[in-house]
């Protein structure tokens, strides 16, 4: 009995040490046995469908295309129609945004003193753009070498169709957008005429010339709003599209 109450005397001692070297604290209230548990709250945020969206990497700046690229620019000796056929090639090129390695070209042999107009293409991922001069004038030096006169050639030239590259609009928009999901209804390229070529409203934002395209719209993912948002595809003149 005695070695009974003397165990039960050091333990009591041993407890009241401890608690005189720690800082004192208050426990915390103990909770009732019968108390429901707790239930974690429900998420409010929306599910987003991204299944129709292809995932890219949001480039670190503006898709450009790396004209350095186009085959050498020709020399000014070079002649007059290879000099506009490589004007061709690098027009339809900046308007794609996108280099097409087997992009060929080539004008038609013309002369300025007595053509006025005249027709280039360019064969750009298989379809052909046509490249066309107008108002062709010839201003004479009065020196020549017996078969040519030295001069200079004046024109005015405009594309009348343009190659759109999804992946490459599908890019911009990322960038704009800051967003990895994008998506844009039309085939990987389509070959688009500008006879739908619009000015903008008045009092808009955007300056000069801009090209409205039916039946192509495009779709992102906007990551403050969590939701999808579908906008019209519209391109500046020289191809860039335009931001949302």
């Amino acid at each position: 009995m005695k070695g009974t109450v003397l165990g039960r005397s050091a333990g009591a001692a041993l407890l009241l040490f401890a608690a005189a070297c720690s800082t004192p604290t208050t426990p915390p209230p103990s909770t009732p046995s019968s108390a429901p548990a707790t239930t974690a709250p429900t998420s409010t945020t929306p599910t987003v469908d991204l299944s129709s969206l292809r995932q890219g990497a949001v480039p670190a700046k503006y898709p450009e295309p790396d004209m350095s690229k186009l085959p050498p620019k020709p020399a000014d000796s070079a002649p007059l129609r290879e000099r506009i056929a490589w004007e061709a090639l690098q027009k339809v090129t900046r308007f794609a945004h996108r280099l097409d390695p087997a992009a060929r070209s080539s004008c038609p042999a013309f002369d300025p003193g007595r053509t006025t107009t005249a027709t280039c293409t360019v064969t750009y991922l298989g379809e052909g753009y046509d490249y066309v001069l107008r108002d062709i004038k010839f201003q004479g030096t009065g020196l020549t070498n017996g078969r040519t006169e030295q001069g200079t050639v004046s024109y005015k030239a405009d594309l009348t169709a343009g190659p759109i590259i999804r992946d490459q609009v599908e890019s911009v928009l990322r960038y704009q957008n800051s967003t990895e999901y994008t998506a844009c209804d039309m085939p990987e390229h389509v070959r688009f005429g500008f006879d739908s070529t619009r000015r903008r409203p008045s009092g808009s934002s955007v300056v000069g010339e801009w090209i409205y395209v039916p039946g192509i719209s495009c779709r992102y993912l906007d990551s403050k709003a969590r939701a999808v948002k579908a906008i019209p595809l519209e391109l500046y003149d020289w191809g860039a599209p335009i931001h949302p």
